[in-house]
């Protein structure tokens, strides 16, 4: 019997809870299934997936958040989240996507066991986008220096 069905949602902070919405909802058909403002704090459900939503909050009074670090493990305690491309297609239509808002962050790595493309959010926040390829077990991912650089027009 699974206990988990996945993940339900990721919470961050923005300061532009607008900007961002629209960036998920351009990008990735994100719909905002929730907008509330309660307690000094707007915060909304984006919809990404069957069972994924980005939790964004924006504090209104509050003071300006720092810039999002840009070095591994010097992110804070979420470092980055990754969100799963259906298929090959629609992996490659997201790219185009993420790179057309000038969001892309570099190539698209090949693991063995996945292509990898990170991007940045209109707030600097860095996250990846993953296709899995199918019939390819974890065990056999490439340590990060044999990775491949994905030829894709």
């Amino acid at each position: 019997m699974a206990l988990v069905d996945g993940m339900h949602h990721v919470t961050f902070l923005t300061d532009d809870v607008d900007r961002l919405t629209a960036f998920y909802e351009r990008v990735f058909d994100a719909t905002k299934t929730l907008d509330m403002t309660e307690e000094g704090v707007r915060h909304v459900f984006l919809e990404v997936g069957p069972t994924t939503v980005l939790h964004p909050f924006q504090i209104l009074d509050g003071p300006a958040l720092p810039p999002a670090p840009g070095t591994m493990f010097q992110r804070g305690r979420l470092d980055h989240f990754a969100l799963l491309a259906p298929s090959e297609d629609a992996f490659r239509e997201l790219r185009r996507r993420i790179e057309s808002e000038g969001a892309a962050d570099g190539d698209v790595r090949d693991m063995k066991t996945m292509w990898i493309m990170g991007f940045r959010d209109p707030d600097g926040f860095y996250a990846e986008l993953i296709w899995r390829k199918p019939d390819v077990s974890d065990a056999q991912t490439l340590a990060r220096a044999e990775w491949t650089t994905v030829e894709l027009s």
